[in-house]
């Protein structure tokens, strides 16, 4: 048998709390079988003595004498009777038993017996009668006679039934009160012998159970023991250094990574204040404390984190970072502080290291923003002379080969202005200064200027150019239409770009939803295709395939990446669905927000820009040389008289001496910039306070616009300036200009068609025009359409090719053609379509006029 008598509650409850507590059950089921046991076992012991009693013998013997001493009487009064000379002492010794006799039927056992009993009363009522009557007769003066022994024969005889009912109903009573007894006495000694087995069977229980008990504690002692012998050789594998140290400092515990991490032996520390070996002299004080504390509270300072770092000690003198985490527990009744610790000196190198490395990457980046930036800036200075001074060579007389000459090099000064804006476009998105200016727009009008404008070049390869609108899509939208059309412009450029054979196809389509509509525009080509895996490389910055790769090798690898990033910034996105040798399909998604009614169709910036010819004083702001020296030149050959100032002071002071038709403003100079210049113009009281300021910037724009007009510009223009848009903003400055630009002659504006014969060519102008001829007469031919919105969507068609070649009065007849079929007049529209057909008569024959 296990020995019991080592197991302990607390034991048992550590090693498993429900048997512990079936087990405290067990013992409280023996403890109440046992004090019921004690208590029929008393109950037993009290009844086996009162049957040990004679007292059942002595009523018994009582009522049997009682009897019997009245028989004597009565005898004995019977022979007193018969002898008349006899003594009659004996009667009177035998009333005197009779009387003590008659005393027990009242008190004692009998009184017990018959108490509650009513035929009992009566019958001891009788009875004491007769006692009571033999009484009087013994206390009756002088001496006994025999007169009185007739009465007490009487007495007796009628008294002796009683006493014989009485005797035997005290047996009646008797016997029944012995088997109650017995049954009582028989009831206790089973339950005496119930108890007494459920003891038994609970005390075989708690053998069972203790023995159970003892095997589980010797399981789960083998357990611990194991699971011991695993912490302990953890404990000693462990990276981290756990140090065990006592309320009072002293180090108790030192694994085997704590001799690597600091150097000492375990017995060597063993013993020893853990302040002296492992805490830095300037920590030493500060640890005195936290243990203070922890004396003070029991408790060990933590932080919420849970690991704080400190510097700790090697047995070198060395200091080093560390990692700690301290907890408490109990061992022997002694509340113990347990360490955590972990050399963390290489991850901080690492992370300094990183740190480092990122700090360098972010210089690297914004130093590559701001070289994108300056280089941009710079790029753009010489390219406003370059392009100025072609312009200004194109005015000049020149041979058929200088002109081609002046043609090519400002063709690739526009294409090295392109690279310069979409590198600027790139450091405003990094930056996040790319901002989206919404405007209102139709945008099935974007859609055909921006294909009418390519048209030509798809059809100089021989490709076939088609678009398809969805009618519900031919509505006002509000977004940035500039940016929306620069994708556009991107993507059907580089489709006509790098397909040689078949067509183009641009779809546009949309789903309306309450506010906003999400558009989808496709542009699909029968190029050679792209390879699946280069679907993202081609989004990339400055990314070219070559030509093994499906498609021909691009030059700048920047208007994808622009057009996608552009899109998202738009919440959009730009996708591509391609395979070698089908095509590709460049899908742009843009939610557009609708809006009520369709925008003011604005004129045509092309209608006309023929100077004023009237000479007017003109200031020049710009701190380059060559700007100035080509701004000047521009002015002087439209009739102008040109003042110039190094930097926005000089300028303020020029503004200052004598009034100014109008100033050219550049924004970055020394001393002072255009826009604080402007401020300080406006601000005063000088003659040109009120005069039209146009700035110019070789930066993006739009990081300037706001402040521009904020500080009183009237516009601001992005360098380089072209002579049409110098032309341009002394058209906004000069009423006769706007008059002049109002009258066009023929309804052609022949400054149009002059800078597209400079940019096409004489002969591919012609050719051009003949096709827009054409192909409007087809048009027309079979307008109104069913349809009204093929209607509209010819209209439209027509209207941009005519604003591209300057047919001012055809844009005219256009509108009212267009405004007629809108309103389903079939007369006006009769009206509108003959006086459109001769507008285009007499386009026709000033363009066959033109040299």
């Amino acid at each position: 048998m296990a020995d019991l008598s080592k197991l302990k509650p607390q034991r048992l409850a550590k090693a498993d709390p429900g048997m512990a507590r079936f087990g405290y059950f067990i013992l409280a089921a023996i403890g109440i079988l046992f004090f019921a046991l004690l208590v029929f076992g008393s109950s037993l012991a009290r009844d086996l003595r009162g049957l040990a009693r004679t007292d059942t013998d002595n009523i018994q013997w009582t009522l049997s004498q009682v009897e019997t001493e009245l028989a004597r009487l009565g005898a004995a009064v019977a022979v007193a009777r018969t002898d008349p000379q006899s003594q009659l002492n004996t009667v009177r010794f035998r009333s005197d038993i009779m009387l003590s006799r008659l005393s027990l039927l009242d008190t004692g056992k009998i009184g017990e017996l018959f108490a509650g009993n009513a035929k009992a009363d009566d019958l001891r009522g009788k009875i004491q009668l007769f006692g009571d009557q033999l009484i009087d007769v013994l206390d009756q003066p002088g001496a006994l006679n025999h007169a009185v022994l007739p009465q007490m024969a009487a007495m007796v005889d009628e008294t002796a039934p009683h006493v014989r009912q009485l005797a035997l109903l005290g047996v009646s009573v008797q016997a029944s009160q012995s088997e109650q007894t017995r049954a009582e006495f028989s009831a206790t000694l089973l339950r005496t012998g119930g108890a007494a087995v459920a003891l038994l069977v609970a005390l075989v229980g708690v053998l069972i159970w203790l023995n159970q008990s003892l095997q589980h504690v010797r399981r789960s002692d083998s357990a611990l023991r194991l699971t011991t012998r695993r912490l302990s050789a953890t404990v000693a594998a462990s990276l981290d250094a756990i140090v065990t140290v006592d309320k009072t400092g002293v180090i108790r515990g030192f694994n085997t990574a704590a001799e690597e991490i600091f150097g000492w032996s375990r017995n060597e520390v063993i013993d020893k204040p853990m302040a002296d070996v492992l805490i830095p002299m300037q920590y030493r004080e500060a640890h005195e404390h936290g243990m203070e504390r922890f004396l003070a509270t029991g408790k060990p300072v933590v932080v919420d984190s849970g690991r704080i770092e400190l510097s700790a000690l090697r047995k070198s003198g060395e200091e080093f970072p560390v990692e700690i985490n301290i907890t408490s527990a109990r061992a022997g009744g002694e509340t113990m502080l347990i360490a955590y610790m972990r050399d963390i000196s290489q991850r901080i190198i690492n992370e300094q290291g990183l740190i480092d490395a990122r700090d360098r990457a972010q210089q690297a980046d914004k130093a590559k923003s701001q070289f994108l930036a300056v280089m941009s800036h710079e790029m753009r200075t010489p390219l406003n002379g370059i392009l100025g001074v072609l312009d200004l060579l194109k005015t000049t007389p020149l041979s058929p080969q200088q002109s081609r000459y002046a043609q090519i090099a400002t063709a690739s000064g526009e294409i090295l202005l392109e690279h310069v804006n979409e590198a600027l476009d790139i450091t405003r998105i990094e930056s996040g200064a790319l901002a989206m200016s919404p405007s209102t727009f139709q945008l099935s009008s974007l859609v055909h200027e921006v294909v009418d404008v390519l048209e030509p070049l798809a059809q100089e390869k021989g490709l076939r150019l088609s678009l398809e609108i969805d009618p519900a899509m031919n509505r006002p939208f509000r977004a940035d239409a500039n940016r929306l059309r620069q994708i556009l412009t991107n993507l059907v450029g580089n489709a006509i770009k790098f397909t040689d054979t078949g067509a183009i196809g641009v779809m546009v389509t949309g789903v309306n939803g309450p506010q906003t509509t999400a558009l989808k525009i496709e542009v699909q080509d029968t190029g050679p295709g792209i390879s699946p895996e280069d679907h993202d490389l081609i989004f990339q910055d400055f990314t070219s395939l070559a030509d093994g790769a499906g498609r021909q090798t691009r030059s700048d690898g920047l208007g994808l990446s622009i057009s996608r990033r552009i899109a998202r910034l738009m919440d959009g996105d730009l996708a591509v669905d391609s395979t070698p040798g089908q095509g590709s399909v460049f899908t742009l998604s843009l939610p557009l927000q609708r809006v009520a009614t369709a925008p003011t169709e604005p004129k045509s910036t092309d209608e006309a820009t023929t100077p004023d010819t009237a000479s007017q004083d003109i200031l020049i702001v710009e701190d380059n040389a060559v700007n100035r020296s080509v701004l000047r030149d521009m002015l002087s050959q439209l009739g102008h008289n040109v003042f110039e100032a190094t930097n926005g002071q000089e300028g303020i002071e020029s503004c200052a001496a004598r009034p100014f038709a109008l100033v050219l403003m550049d924004i970055s100079m020394p001393v002072l910039g255009g826009i604080e210049a402007t401020q300080q113009i406006r601000k005063g009281t000088g003659p040109n306070a009120e005069t039209p300021i146009f700035g110019l910037t070789a930066h993006g724009s739009e990081e300037y616009r706001d402040r521009a007009l904020h500080a009183g510009m009237t516009q601001l223009f992005t360098k380089p300036i072209r002579l049409p848009v110098l032309r341009g903003i002394l058209d906004q400055s000069s009423p006769a200009a706007t008059d002049n630009r109002a009258k066009p002659q023929g309804g052609v504006d022949f400054t149009v068609l002059a800078e597209l014969k400079q940019v096409l060519g004489h002969e591919k102008l012609t050719r051009t025009a003949a096709d827009f001829f054409a192909e409007t007469a087809q048009s027309l031919a079979t307008l109104p359409a069913v349809d009204p919105s093929e209607t509209r969507e010819r209209l439209h068609k027509i209207r941009g090719a005519a604003a591209l070649l300057g047919l001012t009065g055809v844009l005219t007849h256009l509108d009212i053609l267009s405004a007629a079929t809108k309103a389903d007049d079939k007369d006006a529209t009769a009206n509108a379509k003959s006086a459109l057909t001769a507008a285009l008569q007499d386009a026709k024959a000033a363009l066959a006029a033109l040299p």
